[in-house]
């Protein structure tokens, strides 16, 4: 866009309107087409300082997700006390992003809203401008304090835990949906090449979108290291703010609109301000915080990701290595069939089984099966696995979807984060005992 286009739309009154009204006791900072910020600290307090904002160059806003007394007071040079003593409260906010397609992220949204709406939380939605949504929490829905100790002085370990515990309740969900968009679990791997696991996180980042920095976190297994995303002055896209590369509004909608979403809509000359984003009623996310800390308590104080520690081999490995997963899986299901059939054929793949004796194995499987897959189905899986020259991966262990949700996971001491962990752990332990 060209410099009288961006001073154009925001001297519309109507953007000048809402974005003052999401500026009250924030920090706001203009950036430059750059990604680079005009000074800080900053505020927007009357519709001039917009203006004046674009014409010292900033194309795009961002605002605290932390609210202040007086954010004019901040400075890098601030102890954590007097940081805290500036506080009045904060909000929450999650940040959604497609790695592949737009749908995605409509999806897993979706998700997330739906959960935080059986907790009793409606929460406000925003197109970031790019390439997802912001899922917000206001300030007001938090109780005051929660442990006997004010809420505004437990961040940020409060919007962390609530963070972990949305990502980690709803990403079997969101895989789900996923699956079903593209048609299969097939489809849905071959939208992206390099996958290797069955998890959110190679289709979507999911975190807290909260910036430090201008550097996001990192992912691992569609988690967040979320104690690297959030921290004092956190900053996010305003909305109603431009985004510099799409030159697309960051802009509130429905949830009703949500699932036939079209960045088309979020064009400045499309232009609709009558959704409020920031908005709740006073104490309704006290139920989400109860559960997220209590989950959080229960939860390794240093949690150590297992590595795959399976060791190539030209040997293939028998059946009675196997988890119990798997073994269960073998005796034939009602449930899932299609779903383990993926599981099985990257499992005995992994196992250095040869394609022959893949194929055998499978169809007497499916043969076991209470109502067998068609030979269709089988035929196309079969070569389709087989033409991967990629080392594909079985979900991971906690799956709800792949395992849980039809009573096949029955860990024992020797699972781990992956059924093709097992047969390792197992024969390492076997070869220690007899030594």
């Amino acid at each position: 866009m060209y410099y009288l286009e961006i001073l154009k739309y925001y001297s519309n009154p109507a953007v000048q309107k809402e974005m003052l009204s999401i500026a009250k006791d924030r920090e706001v900072v203009g950036s430059i087409e750059d990604g680079s910020y005009l000074k800080r600290p900053d505020v927007l307090l009357y519709p001039k300082d917009i203006e004046g904002k674009v014409k010292d160059g900033a194309v795009a806003f961002h605002c605290s997700v932390e609210r202040w007394t007086q954010p004019m007071q901040l400075s890098t040079n601030l102890k954590q006390e007097e940081i805290e003593n500036l506080r009045k409260g904060f909000d929450f906010l999650i940040d959604i992003d497609a790695k592949v397609k737009l749908e995605h992220a409509v999806a897993a949204a979706r998700v997330v809203y739906s959960f935080l709406r059986d907790l009793g939380i409606t929460p406000t939605i925003k197109f970031s401008g790019s390439r997802g949504f912001h899922l917000a929490i206001s300030s007001e829905a938090f109780p005051e304090k929660i442990d006997f100790k004010e809420t505004k002085r437990q961040y940020p370990e409060i919007p962390r835990s609530i963070a972990e515990f949305i990502i980690e309740k709803t990403r079997e969900k969101i895989l789900e949906e996923l699956v079903a968009i593209e048609g299969g679990i097939a489809a849905l791997v071959n939208t992206v090449p390099s996958l290797s696991e069955l998890t959110p996180s190679p289709f979507l980042d999911i975190d807290n979108g909260t910036y430090l920095q201008n550097k996001k976190p990192n992912y691992v297994d569609g988690i967040a290291e979320l104690e690297k995303g959030w921290g004092n002055r956190h900053l996010f896209r305003m909305p109603y703010s431009l985004h510099p590369k799409y030159w697309l509004v960051s802009l509130p909608i429905k949830f009703e609109d949500l699932k036939d979403f079209k960045k088309e809509m979020a064009r400045p000359e499309n232009l609709k301000t009558d959704v409020k984003f920031l908005v709740n009623k006073e104490g309704e996310a006290t139920e989400l915080l109860l559960q997220a800390l209590d989950w959080k308590a229960k939860q390794p104080k240093e949690v150590i990701r297992p590595k795959i520690i399976r060791k190539k081999s030209d040997k293939p490995i028998p059946e009675e290595c196997f988890p119990p997963c798997i073994k269960i899986i073998l005796n034939g299901l009602s449930d899932g069939r299609k779903r383990s059939l993926f599981t099985l054929l990257s499992f005995l793949r992994a196992m250095n089984w040869k394609p022959e004796d893949v194929e055998k194995r499978i169809r007497e499987w499916n043969l076991k099966n209470s109502q067998p897959l068609s030979e269709r189905t089988l035929k196309t899986q079969l070569k389709w696995h087989f033409r991967q020259s990629r080392e594909l991966m079985p979900a991971n262990c906690y799956s709800q979807l792949f395992y849980v949700s039809f009573g096949v996971c029955k860990p024992d001491q020797y699972c781990s984060k992956n059924p093709v962990n097992y047969p390792f752990r197992l024969m390492r332990d076997q070869r220690n005992n007899q030594n």
